[in-house]
C-alpha cells in the first residue's frame, strides 16, 4: 500500500455517470484540498482528505508516503487520437507550409501521408519500433497514461497489418496502455490513384477481416475528406468494421465537411476527429447522439489554420475530447499539456472544461471510463503528480513539463 498526502489539490476529474461530461459538468473537475490518495494493488482504494484518510495513512510504512505539499495530483492523460507508429520526420514539409503550401497540395503531390508511407516500407521493424518506443517514453514524461494510435502509414495488407503488429509487441513491453487503431483508409496509394473503389474493396474484403480475426486493432477509422475519402466509402468501410465487431473513430470535417460527422452520429462512432470545418448540421447531430467530438488543436497550431469551435461546442451540451494528433506531418507533439494550453487560449475552453476533455472524456471516447480517466475508488491507479499549486497552472504556464511523476496501474513509470 502507498499514499500521496497534503497535496495543495487532489483533482479527481469524477463523474456521477459513466457517460461523457458536457456543457456544465465540464467545469466541475472534482478538487480536493489538501487531498490524499492511497493506492494498493494498482488500484485505489482511498480518495479524500488527508484528515479523513489519517488512520488509513499511519498503518502505512512512511517509505511508501510522499509527501504532496505544495503539489498536485490530477488523473494521467488520455491521448485518444494519435498517429504514434511511424518511422522518420516530414520537417521539410512544414517549412513548405511556412511558405504558402497547403496540405492537401503537398499530399496530392506525393508528399505527407505517401512521404510516411515509404518511409515505413523503406524501415526495419527494429528502426521503427524504437522511433516509437521514444515516442512514448516522452508521451508518458507529459503524462500520458493511455494512448490510442492508428495505422495508416501503410497502405497495402501487408504494411498495415506489419504496422499493428508491431505495435502489439511495442505495447506488450512498454508500460504506456496502448488502444490500436486501424486507418487503411487514410490516403489514396498511388497505384490505386485511378482507382480508389478497388482501395476501398482492398480494405473492405482483405483488410478489415484479417486484422478483426488476428485481433490487432479495437476500432476502424477512415480520413473523410474531399480528395481522399467521400462518405460513401465511409459508410461501406464502416458497415465492413462493424460486421467484423470493429468501433468505430472518425477523421471528419477537418478541411471541408462532406457529411461525415453525420455519418458518424448515426452508426455510433465513439468518436468524431478535427472538427474544424464542422457545419450546423454536424453540430446538431452531435448534439443528439453520445458520439464524442475529438478536437486536435495542435492540428490547427502546427498548420496555421482555425480551431474547431470548442466553445460552441460545449455550450451546445456536445461532449468533447482533447488529444495531441501526434504525427510526423500536421502535428508531431506528444505534450498534452501543451494541448490544453491550446485550447484554452485558441478555443475557449476553462482550464477545468480543458482537463477533463483530457482525462475523462479521453477516457469515454475509447470506451474505457470504468477503468482510468478520473480518480476514483477502485478505478486503476492512473495518476501524475504534478509541481503546481492548482490545475489552472497547468494551461497558464505554457512551455515547460509540469509532470514530475506519472504513474500507471499503482506504478510510477517516469
Amino acid at each position: 500500500m502507498k499514499a500521496i498526502i497534503n497535496l495543495n489539490q487532489l483533482v479527481t476529474c469524477s463523474h456521477t455517470s459513466s457517460k461523457a461530461k458536457r456543457g456544465p459538468e465540464m467545469n466541475d473537475v472534482g478538487v480536493i484540498s489538501n487531498g490524499a490518495i492511497i493506492i494498493d494493488n494498482g488500484l485505489i482504494r482511498g480518495v479524500g482528505s488527508t484528515y479523513s484518510l489519517q488512520k488509513t495513512i499511519d498503518k502505512i510504512p512512511k517509505e511508501n508516503i510522499i509527501d504532496g505539499k505544495g503539489k498536485i495530483v490530477i488523473p494521467g492523460f488520455v491521448d485518444s487520437h494519435t498517429h504514434a507508429i511511424f518511422a522518420g520526420t516530414r520537417e521539410a514539409e512544414f517549412a513548405m507550409r511556412l511558405q504558402g503550401k497547403a496540405y492537401m497540395d503537398i499530399l496530392l503531390a506525393g508528399g505527407g501521408i505517401l512521404s510516411s508511407r515509404q518511409k515505413l516500407i523503406d524501415s526495419t521493424d527494429d528502426e521503427i519500433i524504437e522511433q516509437t518506443k521514444a515516442r512514448f517514453d516522452r508521451m508518458m514524461a507529459f503524462g500520458t497514461t493511455t494512448v490510442e494510435a492508428k495505422s495508416g502509414y501503410g497502405l497495402s495488407t501487408e504494411q498495415e497489418l506489419r504496422s499493428l503488429e508491431l505495435l502489439k509487441a511495442l505495447s506488450d513491453r512498454h508500460a504506456i496502455e496502448v488502444q490500436s487503431t486501424f486507418l487503411g483508409a487514410h490516403a489514396i496509394p498511388p497505384e490505386y490513384k485511378d482507382s480508389k473503389a478497388d482501395y476501398v474493396s482492398l480494405v473492405c474484403n482483405e483488410m478489415i477481416p484479417i486484422i478483426a480475426s488476428k485481433k490487432l486493432a479495437k476500432y476502424c477509422d477512415v480520413f473523410c475528406e474531399k480528395g481522399v475519402f467521400d462518405v460513401e466509402d465511409t459508410e461501406r468501410i464502416f458497415e465492413t468494421a462493424i460486421s467484423h465487431g470493429l468501433e468505430l473513430r472518425l477523421h471528419s470535417d477537418e478541411i471541408e465537411a462532406l457529411g461525415g460527422t453525420e455519418l458518424a452520429c448515426a452508426l455510433g462512432a465513439r468518436s468524431v476527429d478535427h472538427l474544424i470545418a464542422v457545419t450546423n448540421s454536424g453540430l446538431k447531430a452531435l448534439e443528439k447522439c453520445e458520439t464524442i467530438a475529438n478536437l486536435l488543436p495542435g492540428t490547427s497550431y502546427s498548420l496555421m489554420k482555425t480551431f474547431a469551435p470548442g466553445r460552441e461546442m460545449i455550450d451546445r451540451n456536445i461532449a468533447i475530447s482533447l488529444s495531441t494528433d501526434c504525427n510526423p506531418g500536421s502535428c508531431y507533439t506528444e505534450s498534452m499539456p501543451m494541448i490544453i494550453s491550446l485550447a484554452c487560449l485558441n478555443m475557449k475552453l476553462t482550464p477545468a472544461e480543458a482537463l477533463n476533455a483530457a482525462t475523462f472524456n479521453g477516457a469515454c471516447s475509447l470506451g474505457i471510463q470504468d477503468r482510468v480517466g478520473s480518480l476514483e475508488m477502485g478505478k486503476e491507479a492512473d495518476l501524475l503528480l504534478m509541481d503546481m499549486q492548482s490545475y489552472e497552472a497547468i494551461p497558464y504556464h505554457f512551455g515547460i513539463n509540469p509532470v514530475l511523476r506519472t504513474m500507471k496501474f499503482g506504478e510510477w513509470i517516469s
